[in-house]
């Protein structure tokens, strides 16, 4: 990536040298970019920000998106849930200095931190970070870090054990296109730091890099710590019923792109239940659709058939949710870096595996020539297909023996020679996964840690430029994406097919606009392509529901002209190329009943439906009673686990955190506050076997040994909650 005349990188096993070598070499005018997510180098920028802290000559600006905080309670009963978890799995964890600082809205005035992407919610009413809050499609930030003139780079990186190679591992997704950038502009000086974690999974594959392309390397045990882990959350009715629906738009043969949450968690184990359980499978989205008929559009044919073809995904982010699919034969279509190659394979004119007639294919579609060039021999060898112990001297083809070598692939004895060994074998280079980034549980970096080598080679981390647009490669990315699904999720949706997901009413930014919009864009570009964007269709706060389908809102992050697929928990609705009356007839049609009369009057008063328009009987059974109808019996709780690509949570804090998410929107009026706690004394009292769980979980929380009034009222309402709120009939996780 970088100049090949660079010199050996420095390498400390101690933070402060490296700052003092880092001043020397740059001055005191630093542009620090960090990657999103779990690959920031946290000790260097903790270090360089305290230096800057005391000495403020220097300028230090951090260009970064998803700072990562360990959590932190508003209330006692969340402090009671979280500390023991913060013991458990943040024990080690060093948190970024900046980030507490900007949380009490006090960085020196040296400093400055701006974000392209907040972690969601966690920054709402924060006055610097809204103000400090850049709004750019992920794919246009390495430009923007160009233009700030960003002169280092600071990231987590996962070593070798020879030390000569390192992988950018979690986050190639900025890294590399920005190195590409910087390298390409001979006036942009840049220092790159890699902060040495062995607990890093390494990846190999485009996010390996030479030590030589760095620097700075900072090695030792210091950096030798855990990385943040984002524990599952449990997955409610509203999205496995979501899952479900998008489940049956996922085409065999093709691709997928999904995000991170419980959501994406849903529509991983609606997949896995599609191909491992089809029979429970059906009958749980034939339940959902039973009602539903094509009265308002056009309706999406459902797919339910197990997966014969595999599919491939191609993420900017890669979840915990792909490598259950991969272990559950889903993920399985390998894509191969040759656009030829590729469309032969989708077109089912060669298979994976090596023969004569995969020579013969090549040459007849004019990706190689007979007699061999080197250039051919050097890709066929890349893929597997030609033996690799030929070698070319001149403009002869050499044996290992050094004999020279007929090239001529008209002649059956030349190819069965040059193919060799590789007759019958699998081609090299397949890969089942592109990625971005990830992000995740500590049980998925586990997992990626202890992948075979085999397994890991078919993942490769690569730069947010290849995952998330087409504007490179766009030959090889057409043929590789087939069938593509890109699923992102949304916090609102417009009558009119416009969606909202990163801001509110009043501008302030909930999260970012990542790469929603780059995959959107994607699906109207590649052919067969779909952009699927998934909703609850209510939200509620303090037991007040709203509906996250709306007539209108002051800003989008997705143009209703690039209106495609929309789901909520009750369907799937095709918006692309319809006219506004009919995309408002099909979004009434997987609205809330509670919220179709009105939003209806305000289409009828706005002139977009006709005033005598009814909508169909059926879609009065968009309520929640009837999800819970599909769903509530014996055979189909068990399918629904509260978490079903497992957890890090114990099983009473699993419980416990179902009972308090739902805590958190239940209505907090003080009459619903006392019925609440006249319940959970009974509960409290109850040392029944059934309420067993509910003890277990109250010592969890400390309250078996409450010591105030307010504690005993407070144990009363998790009481309550663990009541109202878990059904001890779904299992925890998927066995």
């Amino acid at each position: 990536m970088q100049t090949p005349s660079r010199k050996t990188p420095q390498r400390f096993s101690t933070v402060e040298p490296c700052i003092d070598a880092l001043l020397e070499k740059v001055g005191k005018e630093i542009v620090l970019g960090l990657p999103l997510g779990i690959g920031k180098a946290n000790h260097f920028a903790n270090a360089l920000y305290a230096r800057a802290v005391a000495d403020p000559s220097i300028s230090l600006t951090i260009f970064t998106a998803l700072t990562l905080e360990r959590p932190k309670g508003n209330s006692d009963i969340l402090r009671r849930f979280i500390q023991p978890l913060l013991d458990r799995l943040y024990g080690h964890y060093q948190d970024l200095a900046y980030a507490s600082a900007r949380r009490r809205e006090q960085l020196p005035s040296n400093i400055e931190v701006i974000e392209f992407f907040m972690a969601p919610g966690a920054l709402l009413g924060n006055d610097y970070a809204q103000q400090h809050y850049a709004s750019v499609n992920y794919t246009q930030v390495p430009e923007a870090l160009l233009r700030s003139g960003v002169n280092v780079i600071a990231q987590m990186v996962s070593p070798v054990e020879d030390g000569v190679r390192f992988s950018l591992s979690c986050n190639p997704d900025l890294t590399l296109p920005f190195l590409k950038l910087s390298n390409a502009c001979d006036d942009h000086p840049l220092i790159l730091v890699g902060e040495v974690n062995p607990q890093l999974p390494y990846i190999t594959g485009t996010s390996e890099l030479d030590a030589i392309e760095f620097d700075f390397l900072l090695e030792g045990d210091t950096f030798d710590t855990p990385l943040f882990a984002a524990p599952a959350m449990p997955v409610s009715f509203t999205e496995h019923s979501i899952g479900m629906h998008i489940a049956s738009l996922i085409a065999d043969g093709g691709t997928l792109q999904l995000g991170i949450g419980a959501l994406g968690d849903a529509v991983c184990h609606a997949l896995r239940l599609r191909h491992l359980e089809n029979g429970h499978y059906r009958r749980l989205i034939e339940g959902l659709n039973r009602h539903k008929s094509p009265a308002c559009g056009e309706a999406l044919t459902p797919m339910a058939e197990p997966f014969q073809q595999g599919l491939y995904a191609v993420s900017e982010m890669l979840p915990h949710g792909f490598l259950h699919l991969r272990r559950a034969g889903i993920l399985t279509r390998e894509v191969y870096a040759d656009a030829a190659l590729q469309a032969l394979l989708d077109r089912d004119e060669i298979t994976h595996t090596v023969n004569e007639e995969t020579l013969l294919a090549l040459k007849k579609c004019g990706r190689i020539s007979s007699p061999l060039t080197p250039e051919d021999t050097e890709f066929l060898q890349r893929f597997g297909i030609v033996d690799a112990s030929y070698s070319w001297r001149g403009h002869k083809l050499l044996t290992p023996d050094g004999e020279e070598e007929e090239c001529d692939l008209h002649s059956e004895h030349g190819r069965r020679r040059l193919i060799g060994e590789c007759l019958n074998r699998k081609l090299l280079g397949g890969t089942w996964l592109h990625g971005g980034f990830y992000l995740g549980p500590e049980l998925m970096y586990r997992e990626l840690r202890d992948l075979p080598p085999r397994e890991r080679a078919g993942i490769d981390m690569t730069g947010i430029d290849f995952t998330n647009d087409l504007q490179s490669q766009r030959t090889l990315k057409r043929v590789q994406r087939r069938q593509a699904r890109f699923v992102n999720s949304a916090m609102m949706v417009t009558l009119g097919g416009a969606v909202v997901s990163d801001g509110l009413v009043d501008n302030q930014v909930v999260s970012g606009v990542g790469g929603q919009y780059n995959f959107v864009a994607q699906a109207f570009e590649l052919p067969g392509a779909r952009s699927i964007i998934a909703l609850p269709s209510t939200r509620n706060r303090d037991g007040i529901c709203v509906s996250n389908i709306v007539w209108e809102y002051p800003h989008t992050t997705i143009p209703r002209h690039l209106r495609d697929v929309v789901v909520t928990e009750y369907g799937a609705v095709d918006l692309r190329g319809k006219t506004d009356r009919d995309v408002m007839v099909s979004m009434l049609s997987i609205c809330d009943v509670r919220f179709q009369a009105v939003l209806l009057e305000q289409a009828k008063q706005a002139g977009k439906i006709e005033k005598d328009f009814l909508l169909p009987a059926e879609f009065n059974n968009n309520t929640p009673g009837h999800i819970a109808k599909v769903f509530t019996n014996k055979k189909c709780l068990a399918m629904l686990p509260y978490y079903p690509l497992g957890t890090d949570f114990t099983s009473e804090e699993a419980l416990l955190a179902v009972a308090l998410q739902q805590l958190k929107a239940a209505d907090r009026r003080w009459w619903h506050m006392l019925m609440a706690v006249i319940r959970g004394r009974r509960v409290w009292h109850d040392k029944s076997e059934s309420a067993e769980y509910i003890q277990r979980c109250l010592a969890r929380m400390g309250y078996d040994h409450t010591e105030t009034y307010e504690h005993r009222l407070e144990a009363y309402v998790v009481a309550a909650a663990l009541r109202d709120f878990v059904d001890t009939r779904r299992p925890l996780c998927w066995e």
